[in-house]
Formats: structure tokens, C-alpha cells, sequence
């Protein structure tokens, strides 16, 4: 007569601890997408420029040791208020660089570079 039986499972083993799990990096062209993405969510922006214009710099970003600084380039409706719409742009954007990333904002710049069409 043969016995069978069962052995009962072994636990796995424990996850090694965060620090040794490796690491996440995010790149400066996926922060300046994202931080584009976010600025055109303003209901007063009209455009993110990401390529160069004549008289301004094209939006983008640098992130080093978790910080990143952003520039972005920017068409606004007319006749928006600049200063209001560069706070709210700023203040949005920097939430949400930094809910999606992780990374805290260390420097936003924006140039408005043209006004256009009328508030929605």
C-alpha cells in the first residue's frame, strides 16, 4: 500500500527591498510631452509650441536627481489677462508634472509668444 502526501507550499520569498528593486527613469522627452500635454489643458492656451521659432526658445525639459525644469512656449487667446493665465498655467502644470512623474518642478519657465484666436 503506498501513502501519499502532500507537501504543503512553501511561502515565496520576500520581495527584496525597495532600494534594490532598481530604479525608474524618466526622460527629459517624456516630461516636456507631458508638461505640454498639461499646458494645453488651460482653457486660455492656444498652441505648445515644440519646435524652435525665430525670436523664442522651444518648449522643453531637464530633469537631473529628481527635479526637472521645464520651458514652455506658449500661444494664448485673446484677450486673455497674461499674468492670471501664467499663474494658473504654471501652478497646473507643475501638479501635474509631478502627479504623473514623480519628479518635483523645480523651474517653469513660459514665453507667450503670440495671441490668438477668442476665449472659448
Amino acid at each position: 500500500m503506498t501513502v501519499l502526501s502532500t507537501v504543503p507550499a512553501q511561502r515565496p520569498a520576500p520581495p527584496p527591498a525597495p532600494e534594490l528593486r532598481g530604479r525608474t527613469e524618466i526622460s527629459d522627452r517624456v516630461v516636456t510631452k507631458i508638461a505640454c500635454m498639461a499646458a494645453r489643458e488651460v482653457p486660455e492656451v492656444r498652441d505648445v509650441q515644440l519646435r524652435t521659432l525665430p525670436w523664442a526658445r522651444p518648449s522643453g525639459g531637464e530633469v537631473h536627481k529628481g527635479q526637472t525644469t521645464l520651458r514652455l512656449s506658449v500661444s494664448v487667446a485673446y484677450p486673455a489677462p497674461l499674468h492670471a493665465v501664467a499663474a494658473r498655467l504654471r501652478e497646473h502644470v507643475t501638479r501635474r508634472v509631478a502627479a504623473q512623474t514623480g519628479l518635483n518642478v523645480a523651474r517653469l519657465d513660459i514665453t507667450m509668444t503670440d495671441l490668438g484666436g477668442d476665449l472659448p
